[in-house]
């Protein structure tokens, strides 16, 4: 299941002129007695699970209301389609639930305008517990504004056959082992790796990991200045154009989207994906017997990208104590376990332990938890890639150079930050 777009710079005007009128109820903490909690919570979910999602919640409200008797919660699967919208409208006019799932892009944008309630006080007793990525997913400007829910990893995956028949037999950990290992999966039909630059690809799943491999940032630490055009950013965009220049990685992935059946990758003719996970296996219909897990790529650091699921509490919530309730029982360690075991997702506790023993590919992709990273936490993230990704095109495309590329990308997002 793929995360569906966010469109930040569409909502942001919409969303900053409804946000004063979000209550301040959301300030409440959650009572220890649950005789003193009362209300009513909507909550409203996606379809994580698919189908599932609609047998799930029922059960769970029954047995959360034998705890918490005084308080009713009605959970609403809302479509994946036009979500942001959807929520945006429902601020607007007064009608937004009392909690929604969000991902690290949505957290920001909607905690900047003052939307959203720190929950920091939801996870006071067991701060420790949740790993510390996750928790940096849902914070924005140093507070809390989600309780994770769930994590993905994306690191490589070797292709076993390919790697046999090229006559490798480390698995490439480095960049420089992947470049080594390239023309002798080249001699054999195969390529290395495969690097998506369309215009619809995310650079979550593509540049922003090997910057980040690099030693690199996409923008300075205060969020207010792109750092991406770095000797760091210029040595990763110069490894994929090596990549691409050698015929390592097909040149059609840069500016179209594959057929999933006709693709490289779909026919099982690539040697090491750089950043993706095992349930895109069932997807391409590829045998899980032919592949095995590898770490992140590393250059000075292994590093990959993952989501982070959480709950949030809306600050106009009427009932902001029962609402939090809620949203710490859902992701309490029990819970939080099956949830994610049914949704195939990882978790953001440490004490729910390992989920996938019984799993070989996802079970080493879960060893990887604490080497990902959420990506940009800003209200502009996904309008900042909209501008980068043309430039690191062009460059991958020789029409110009990696540091022109970037320098120009990074002219761009700074006037963005400026206006923001």
């Amino acid at each position: 299941m793929r995360i569906g777009r966010v469109v930040a710079v569409a909502l942001a005007g919409v969303l900053a002129t409804v946000a004063t009128a979000c209550g301040s109820s959301g300030n409440e903490a959650v009572p220890q007695n649950p005789d003193e909690v009362s209300g009513k919570v909507t909550m409203w979910i996606y379809p994580i699970g698919g189908d599932l999602e609609n047998t799930w919640w029922q059960p769970k409200v029954a047995e959360f209301k034998k705890k918490f008797a005084k308080v009713d919660v009605e959970v609403v699967v809302q479509p994946w389609a036009n979500r942001d919208e959807q929520l945006t409208t429902a601020i607007a006019g007064g009608k937004a639930p009392d909690v929604v799932y969000l991902i690290p892009d949505q957290v920001s944008q909607y905690a900047d305008t003052g939307a959203l309630a720190d929950v920091s006080d939801v996870i006071a007793e067991d701060k420790d517990d949740f790993r510390a990525n996750a928790l940096q997913a849902m914070t924005y400007e140093d507070k809390l504004y989600g309780v994770p829910l769930l994590m993905s990893v994306t690191t490589t995956m070797v292709n076993k056959k390919a790697m046999a028949d090229a006559g490798i037999t480390e698995i490439p950990q480095t960049w420089d082992d992947l470049l080594a290992a390239a023309p002798k999966l080249k001699a054999k039909g195969y390529y290395a790796t495969t690097y998506q630059a369309d215009p619809t690809a995310t650079l979550n799943l593509s540049f922003y990991p090997l910057l980040w491999q690099a030693g690199g940032e996409v923008l300075s630490e205060d969020g207010k200045k792109a750092a991406f055009n770095s000797d760091e950013g210029v040595k990763a965009l110069e490894f994929v154009k090596k990549l691409v220049d050698g015929g390592f990685t097909p040149k059609e992935a840069l500016t179209a989207v594959l057929p999933v059946e006709t693709s490289p990758f779909g026919q099982g003719k690539v040697g090491l994906t750089i950043s993706t996970a095992s349930s895109d296996l069932s997807a391409y219909k590829l045998p899980r017997e032919n592949y095995e897990i590898g770490a992140p790529l590393k250059d000075v650091k292994a590093v990959g990208y993952g989501t982070v699921g959480g709950l949030a509490v809306l600050d106009s919530a009427k009932d902001a104590a029962a609402a939090k309730a809620w949203v710490q029982w859902v992701t309490s360690t029990e819970e939080m376990k099956e949830f994610d075991k049914s949704r195939k997702y990882f978790p953001p506790r440490k004490s729910v332990g390992a989920l996938f023993d019984d799993d070989q590919l996802a079970g080493t992709e879960e060893k990887y938890l604490d080497d990902m990273r959420p990506g940009v936490i800003s209200p502009q993230g996904r309008a900042l890639m909209d501008l980068i990704k043309p430039h690191l095109q062009a460059a991958l495309l020789g029409k110009v150079a990696p540091k022109e590329a970037l320098d120009a990308a990074a002219q761009e997002v700074d006037a963005l930050l400026a206006r923001s």
